[in-house]
């Protein structure tokens, strides 16, 4: 595993929603998928993490290799990639 997790965000067609590849194993079962963050904290530990470290994130999907996010119109993404990469970092260290 690299000790450093890089994420390169690729805008998707809706402006609520990108995609985040990470450089890190992220799901190992298959895809996983959180329509509210109330369904998130009944996921995943990573998906517990993303939610209650970041705010902004309406629904999540967690590929092998990326993220899917959809944010609340009210959260800019500058922030929200700013806080799902610390929280990436500090998991992964």
């Amino acid at each position: 595993m690299s000790e450093y997790v890089t994420i390169e965000v690729e805008p998707g067609e809706h402006p609520d929603i990108a995609e985040l590849v990470v450089n890190q194993l992220l799901a190992t079962h298959g895809v996983e998928q959180y329509a509210c963050p109330d369904e998130g904290d009944l996921g995943s530990p990573l998906a517990q993490m993303l939610f209650a470290a970041v705010d902004g994130i309406d629904q999540l999907t967690i590929h092998e290799d990326c993220l899917i996010i959809r944010r609340r119109p009210d959260q800019p993404w500058e922030f929200i990639i700013d806080e799902v990469r610390d929280a990436l970092r500090d998991w992964y260290l």
